[in-house]
This record gives structure tokens, sequence and C-alpha cells, in this order.
């Protein structure tokens, strides 16, 4: 846990504090239930990127599941920011120099704590917030030219009518479960269908695959979360000259790419070069996701300055 720092409702604590005091209450909906919301962001040259990109689908999250928020985003900016300075405080006691430490941010927000039932008169608080700071871990080199080998989940997406996935919900074992099941056939991670048999995402990002160089990706109506990653790597693929369409299709269409990607706050732009253990083009990242991530590391490093 060290150099985790924890935000529990604006007290923070840091691996000096007695790790018991950073806790939430056993009656916290978000324990219970999964009654949650969440964001994550992270730095470049030490400050958040799109950090109100991620606080306004915050909002929309909270609208989508009938959440209150109990306080204002700019209580949950200044909490998030506030938290990061805490954060390169601790760092600087360790390292003598250096240029600020780059920090991976979650935050999250619950329904409150209150007694046992589902029922809104059962809560005795408003909403709670947890922000926690660490150490941002992208991707090395050495992963990105291996790229992910990902399994085609048995398992389907959340329906939107049953669980939206465009509200980000700390209610996470659609996605989870996926995911251990494939890492226990020795996959890096996992795509989902829905019903239909179209790809939606993976478990934590959105999906691309290229063709005869135009971009593909699933519509949003199809039941996926909007990445904020994935807005803005289609804009700059747009401008890059590239056709991008948002469009359902099957799973077979991957196993016919040319390339295919994934994008997430942290992987930015990373290559699948393995769908079911099954070589794509290769195996190897293709040209165009390399210039879509090299694109994007330019961008994000010129916003942040």
């Amino acid at each position: 846990m060290q150099n985790i720092l924890v935000n529990v409702n604006g007290q923070i604590f840091s691996q000096l504090d007695d790790a018991d005091q950073a806790t939430v209450s056993v009656f916290d909906r978000g324990f219970l239930y999964g009654d949650s919301l969440y964001e994550v962001a992270r730095t470049y040259n030490g400050k958040f990127l799109h950090l109100d990109d991620h606080l306004l689908r915050l909002e929309k999250s909270a609208a989508l599941c009938q959440i209150i928020l109990g306080q204002p985003l700019e209580l949950y900016k200044s909490e998030i920011e506030r938290t990061y300075e805490a954060f390169v405080e601790t760092m600087r006691k360790s390292r003598a120099s250096g240029p600020r430490p780059e920090a991976y941010c979650r935050i999250i927000v619950t329904r409150g704590v209150g007694k046992i039932g589902f029922g809104l008169s059962c809560l005795l608080t408003p909403t709670q917030y947890v922000v926690i700071v660490q150490p941002v871990e992208p991707p090395t080199s050495e992963q990105f030219n291996r790229g992910f080998d990902l399994q085609i989940s048995q398992r389907l997406r959340n329906h939107p009518k049953a669980l939206d996935p465009a509200m980000k919900s700390g209610n996470y074992l659609n996605s989870l479960l996926a995911y251990l099941e494939a890492q226990a056939q020795d996959f890096d991670d996992a795509l989902l269908c829905n019903g239909d048999g179209h790809i939606t995402e993976g478990t934590t990002f959105n999906v691309f695959y290229v063709r005869n160089g135009i971009i593909a990706t699933p519509p949003l109506d199809i039941g996926i979360l909007d990445g904020i990653t994935r807005r803005h790597v289609i804009r700059i693929a747009q401008d890059q000259g590239y056709p991008v369409r948002e469009v359902r299709f099957p799973k077979e269409r991957l196993l016919d790419a040319d390339e295919i990607f994934l994008t997430s706050s942290v992987k930015e732009v990373f290559p699948i070069t393995r769908i079911d253990h099954k070589p794509i083009k290769g195996g190897k990242p293709g040209p165009i996701t390399k210039k879509l991530a090299a694109q994007y590391k330019k961008e994000v490093a010129q916003i942040s300055v």
C-alpha cells in the first residue's frame, strides 16, 4: 500500500496513517449492494487529463441510476486535486528531486449509509465519496509490442434495459467474471458480446478494428460506456484522414481484421494482437494502431503542459 493516498469524505489518509482509519461503513450501500458510481482519471505532466469530462460523465451516471449527488462536481474536482497534491508531497519525501509524479485516480460515490433495505427511506446519510490516488502504471513498450490476447467471452454484456453499461457503476461483476474466466484460460482479458452476437466492449475498455484502412467500433446505442479516450481517438483518427464507422459487427469480423486496438484512460491506445489465441495479421501491432497511439501521446502531452 506504499504511496497510495485515500480521501474519505474529505479526510486524507496515507500509508503513514493507521490503515484501519481509511474505512467506510459496512452499512454503506456501495458495500451492501454495489450501489455506487466511479470514474478513473490520470495525470500527464502533473495535471489531470479531461477531468471535467470524467466528472460530467459521473453526473450522467448518477442520473441513470437515480442517485442525487450530495456534493457539487466542483467539490469532487477540488478533493481530487487536493488528494493529488498530498500524493505529490508524499512522493517527494521518498525522492530528492524530479518532475511531479504521475498518478492514477479513482473516485467512488455511493448512495449513502443506512439501514438494510432497498428503499430510500432507509438512508441515513447523503452520498458518500472516496478518492484513491496512487502511481499510474501505463503499459511498457514491451507490453505494447506484444499486444493483448483477448478471449471472446461466453458471458454476455449486460443488456441496457437490465443494467445499462453506459452507467459507470460499482456493480462490476459482469466484467469481473468475464475477466477472471479469461485469465483462467491464459488470456490477457476479455471482450463481451450482446445477446445478438455483436461485439460490445471489453471488461474495462472500448474496442476498434481496422479493415482496408477503415476504422470501425461499436456504436454507443449497442449498450457500451461512452469512453472519453474513445471519443478523442475517434477525433484523432478523423483528423489523420481515416474514415471511422460506428457499426454493429459479429465476433467473426475481428478475425478478418487487419488490426485491432483498445482504448482506455490508462492503456491509451493499445494493440490487440490475438483473438481466442489466433494471431491477427501476424500477431504484431499494426501501422494505424501505432500511428494513433503516437498521436494520442503527443496530444495529451501538449494538452497537459
